[in-house]
C-alpha cells in the first residue's frame, strides 16, 4: 500500500514537472525565439518631406581643449512650396552660416551622446525656423537630420 502511494505521488509530481517544463519552454520560445509578424500595419506616419542637403560642416567646439565636430546636415522641409521658396542659393548660405554659429557654441560633453545630438538637432531646427520665411503659414524646417556625425 505504501509503495503504491509513493508510485502515484512520483507519477503525479513527474507529470507536473513535465507539464511545467513544456509550458515554460513553449512560452520562452514564443517570447524570445519567434520572429515578429510581417503583417503588422503601421498607420499615422507621414511620408518625409522634401530634403535639402546643406553639406558637411567641420567646426571647433567651445571647449578649453581642442575638440572638433564634423557633421553632414540634411533638413526636411515642410513641403514643395517651401522647397521652391528656398531654392535661391542665398537662402542656403544664410542657413549654413546659422548652422556654423550654432556648432561653435557646442561643448563636447553636451553632444557626445544621443541625447545631446537630439538636442542639437532641435536647436538647429528652431534657429533655422527663426531666420527662414514661413510658407503657407508653416515653419520651413520639419526636422534636422545628420547623415554623418563625428565629435573628437
Amino acid at each position: 500500500m505504501a509503495l503504491a502511494k509513493r508510485t502515484i505521488i512520483a507519477v503525479v509530481v513527474g507529470a507536473i514537472v513535465l507539464a511545467v517544463g513544456i509550458g515554460g519552454g513553449v512560452l520562452f520560445g514564443l517570447k524570445y525565439l519567434s520572429t515578429p509578424s510581417d503583417t503588422t500595419i503601421v498607420t499615422g506616419i507621414a511620408d518625409p518631406g522634401p530634403m535639402m542637403d546643406l553639406g558637411q560642416f567641420t567646426s571647433t567646439l567651445a571647449d578649453p581643449e581642442l575638440r572638433v565636430l564634423r557633421v553632414r546636415v540634411m533638413v526636411e522641409l515642410a513641403g514643395l512650396d517651401v522647397s521652391a521658396r528656398l531654392s535661391d542659393p542665398s537662402w542656403e548660405i544664410v542657413m549654413k552660416d546659422e548652422i556654423l554659429q550654432a556648432l561653435k557654441d557646442q561643448r563636447f560633453d553636451n553632444i557626445r551622446f544621443t541625447e545631446g545630438m537630439e538636442m542639437l538637432k532641435l536647436d538647429l531646427r528652431s534657429r533655422l525656423n527663426a531666420i527662414l520665411p514661413r510658407v503657407n503659414d508653416e515653419l520651413a524646417v520639419r526636422r534636422v537630420l545628420f547623415d554623418e556625425f563625428m565629435a573628437q
